[in-house]
């Protein structure tokens, strides 16, 4: 099985909801929904990417694990303009991709943090 599945699976699952119609999602009264579920989309993203990551391999690399952090940020905006324009219930606001960005690196601070507390252990 593939190293990445998790990985590969959440991307998928991301890009779904992020393309699915809007009108078939339940309101809430919750203040700011709708971006705190952004935040922990891209939070949790980037986290699985980064732990997959560093499961797979013995040299860890800061450049690497920068550029996972990125792609999570790009595949976020990618979404906001996919649902622009390939879409016709959603649309792609720059808050929305600001939190994206900020869950993206509230979960590399998450996996850091992580890494950190397992190293202690070993």
């Amino acid at each position: 099985m593939n190293r990445y599945t998790l990985s590969i699976l959440l991307l998928l699952v991301i890009t779904a909801l992020s393309l699915y119609p809007s009108t078939e999602f339940p309101e809430t009264d919750m203040a700011f929904a709708d971006k705190w579920a952004h935040w922990l989309m891209y939070g949790t993203l980037s986290f699985v990417l980064l732990w997959d990551h560093s499961r797979n391999r013995e040299r860890r690399s800061a450049g690497q694990e920068l550029c996972l952090t990125l792609f999570s940020m790009f595949w976020g905006g990618l979404m906001e303009l996919a649902q622009v324009y390939l879409t016709t219930t959603r649309s792609g606001e720059w808050l929305d991709f600001a939190a994206n960005c900020f869950g993206t690196i509230c979960g590399l601070l998450l996996f850091c943090a992580a890494r950190k507390a397992m190293s202690r252990k070993a």
